[in-house]
């Protein structure tokens, strides 16, 4: 029992330290870039909301929720985020590509989680 604790935190320290990255890529990038266009507010908007989703899922937010309220609103969701991340990376490909990258794999990561996590509630 003590072990599933630790291995709970020893992950969601990984992930906290994986996001980390991805938004402090996406602030150096920019940064880096100052000659180049900044990316528009709604784009910064977009990555704070899947940060925001990723942070409320690991730390078990959906639990604190009516769970007929959770099974309703948790997918929809992420899909709407990952969607709206994916318009947002191809727009700041065009615009600020240092951005772009760390928006994308952001994007992917919670596309496939997604996935996985629809599979096995349908198990």
């Amino acid at each position: 029992m003590v072990i599933i604790g630790f291995s709970i935190i020893f992950l969601m320290i990984l992930a906290m330290i994986a996001i980390l990255t991805l938004i402090i890529t996406a602030f150096l990038a920019v940064r880096k870039n100052k000659e180049g266009n900044p990316p528009r507010k709604i784009s910064y908007g977009i990555l704070g909301l899947l940060v925001f989703h990723w942070l409320f899922f690991l730390t078990s937010g959906y639990s604190l929720l009516p769970t007929n309220f959770a099974d309703v609103v948790f997918m929809p969701v992420w899909l709407v985020l990952c969607v709206a991340g994916l318009f947002t990376a191809i727009y700041e490909c065009k615009n600020n590509i240092g951005f772009a990258i760390p928006v994308a794999g952001l994007t992917t990561i919670s596309l496939l989680f997604s996935i996985f996590i629809n599979g096995i509630s349908k198990m």
